[in-house]
């Protein structure tokens, strides 16, 4: 029985053997294989690392010439006065068409902005990527102008509960939006560091200042709340752009993606309605066969322009226009008193969105319950953007 055994054994590893010898050719050929595909891939991607100025995988150069371990770029500050390079029009095309090649991007920043009431300092900006590289989508603002023009989403905040949720619902939604550079700035001394890590974990393009509200107004019943903001990002604008269209997009809105491509080609000034303001819950210009004639808002107040703060645009080229242009430190004046500093314009000149004001696509939702809207007067408004207003409200 054992030496059966044995025998069995030895007749087993000589057939092992007798295959191994046999396909001896072969096996070396798939060890030659496998270590030739390991080379091709271990050199392709120091040559990535070199492309995108990463080294020996050791990270990211940040703006001031240290090494971030382990992140990727996402977003940063923007200063046009310091940005080397422009795209040519092929690959502007490319980042104006393709929103989803866009918004897909995971990158992460290592650039930090601060500013004073009248100073902007934005560190110097990374090296320029190659075209067609993962980097590209941080350099899609600004791009050709004659492609699509750019947007200047102005967004005055303060520190409260609300501040971070509300930032965030407004980010993610810009995010969405091509060639938009986001101005978001905090009425404090100082920006502070969790408006700006959100800014840069959102990674839309944008620019954080500050300015504080004046010593004077804050001891007023009713303060001038974003005021000092907005006058602050006007300055901004007024240094640093030539063409595309300024909104002021407040944190505690809520936005349709329409909205924003109706608003990038606005020539002078565009108006549209606002809904869950006031006790009518819609704030909107009054229209009457394409023609303004009046507004529908919860409180009129003598205003000429009784507008949302959050209903109308205006274009760059026409503010650069008008110099001494700003909002005034009036609460509850604060629109109609600029819109009359950029007179004169007629309401004629004026670009009704939203299908004519017959839509509304930009709404106050505060963080309370509002009232159901009160019955329009059908008769009194007979022939207006009213009656078709009504289907959107509650």
């Amino acid at each position: 029985m054992i030496r059966s055994y044995k025998l069995y054994l030895m007749l087993l590893g000589s057939s092992i053997f007798f295959l191994l010898c046999q396909n001896q050719s072969s096996i070396t050929c798939f060890v030659s294989n496998v270590s030739s595909s390991a080379a091709a891939a271990v050199a392709a991607s120091a040559t990535a690392d070199d492309t995108l100025g990463l080294g020996q995988g050791r990270g990211v150069a940040a703006a001031d010439g240290e090494i971030s371990f382990g992140e990727k770029i996402r977003s940063r500050s923007l200063n046009f006065k310091d940005i080397p390079l422009k795209l040519d029009r092929s690959s502007s095309t490319s980042a104006a068409t393709s929103s989803s090649a866009v918004t897909s991007t995971t990158t992460a920043s290592t650039t930090s902005t601060t500013s004073t009431t009248t100073t902007t300092t934005v560190k110097p900006p990374l090296s320029a990527p190659l075209a067609n590289s993962i980097d590209e989508a941080m350099y899609r603002f600004p791009v050709d102008t004659a492609v699509l023009p750019p947007l200047y989403i102005i967004t005055p905040t303060y520190r409260r509960p609300e501040q971070i949720p509300e930032l965030t619902r407004l980010g993610y939604t810009l995010k969405h939006v091509q060639n938009v550079l986001w101005i978001v700035v905090e009425d404090s001394e100082n920006c502070t560091e969790s408006v700006r890590h959100l800014l840069d974990e959102i990674g839309v393009s944008y620019v954080q200042i500050t300015a504080p509200m004046p010593s004077k107004y804050r001891k007023q019943k009713i303060k001038p709340r974003g005021v000092s903001n907005r006058n602050r990002a006007l300055q901004w604008i007024r240094a640093n752009a030539t063409e595309g269209v300024l909104y002021f997009a407040d944190d505690d809105n809520t936005y349709n993606l329409r909205l924003f491509e109706q608003l990038r080609w606005v020539r002078k000034v565009a108006m549209f309605p606002v809904g869950l303001i006031s006790k009518f819950q819609v704030s909107s210009p009054i229209v009457k066969n394409g023609t303004i004639t009046g507004f529908y808002d919860g409180w009129v107040g003598g205003r000429k322009y009784a507008l949302d703060m959050a209903g109308f645009a205006v274009s760059v080229k026409f503010l650069l226009s008008r110099p001494h242009a700003q909002m005034p430190y009036k609460p509850g004046y604060e629109e109609d008193g600029f819109l009359r500093t950029l007179e004169p314009f007629t309401f004629s000149e004026v670009e009704l969105l939203a299908s004519n004001c017959t839509e509304i696509l930009t709404w106050h939702t505060q963080a309370r319950k509002n009232s159901p809207a009160p019955a329009l007067d059908r008769k009194k408004y007979a022939g207006t953007n009213l009656l078709k207003l009504t289907s959107w409200l509650v």
